[in-house]
């Protein structure tokens, strides 16, 4: 359990909003932390030790857009896929970058190099290596256009909004067949509901290579200014 106290010489400070600030400002639910007065009118905050060691997220599934954070990845995708080891560095951050900014986690890319769209695994071998075959790979994940496809944890998260939302019973079927003999819609179907849900959902979204160029270029040329009283904005 860890303590601290707030005091101050401002009687007209408030000190238990200003405790209860600091513990939302770490992301602490206000019913995780106790917060009290004690006789000398200091503020006593205590938090668990659980509170105060957040687990990490798991470097596979996180998303990795700062070029430091690509550079790391890039670093695990060639530790953990053997077809990697002759390509070039520089060549692999430049193909795996637009997917990054796209999204996608080293799990996606990890999956990608191992399988195509439809999930039939990709040939290996010792002739399938090699700087050719990460560009035809990663070429397959992207559409005729050049836009990146969903990865498999966005198609998975985009189907569970779907599951949520729950689709019909009927889906698919003739209408005149009774209720009772109506199976589950088939994983085709069911995919067809999600592509046409899914290109609702990314209608004013959709990550394509202008969006991506143009985020690029936003990014190179923001300019950030000093205001009058020398604060960073």
């Amino acid at each position: 359990m860890a303590e601290f106290r707030i005091s101050s010489d401002d009687k007209s400070v408030d000190l238990r909003r200003m405790a209860t600030a600091l513990a939302e400002s770490q992301g602490w639910a206000r019913e995780e932390v106790g917060i009290w007065d004690n006789r000398r009118g200091e503020v006593i905050v205590t938090v668990d030790d659980a509170l105060l060691r957040r687990p990490e997220a798991d470097p596979l599934h996180r998303p990795r857009h700062t070029p430091r954070a690509v550079h790391e990845a890039c670093e695990t995708l060639r530790r953990e896929d053997p077809s990697l080891r002759r390509v070039d560095f520089r060549v692999l951050r430049s193909e795996t970058a637009r997917f990054f900014s796209a999204g996608w986690t080293v799990a996606d890319v990890l999956h990608a190099l191992g399988h195509r769209p439809d999930g039939v695994p990709w040939a290996s071998g010792p002739e399938y290596q090699g700087t050719d075959w990460l560009h035809a790979r990663m070429r397959a994940w992207r559409t005729p256009d050049g836009d990146i496809r969903p990865s498999r944890s966005q198609e998975a998260a985009q189907l569970r909004v779907i599951s949520r939302a729950g689709l019909p019973m009927d889906i698919g079927l003739p209408e005149d067949t009774e209720m009772s003999q109506r199976p589950v819609a088939s994983p085709s179907v069911a995919r067809s509901a999600a592509d046409d849900a899914r290109r609702l959902m990314r209608q004013n979204s959709r990550t394509t290579t202008d969006s991506l160029a143009h985020r690029d270029r936003t990014s190179a040329n923001i300019t950030r200014r000093d205001d009058p009283r020398g604060n960073r904005p």
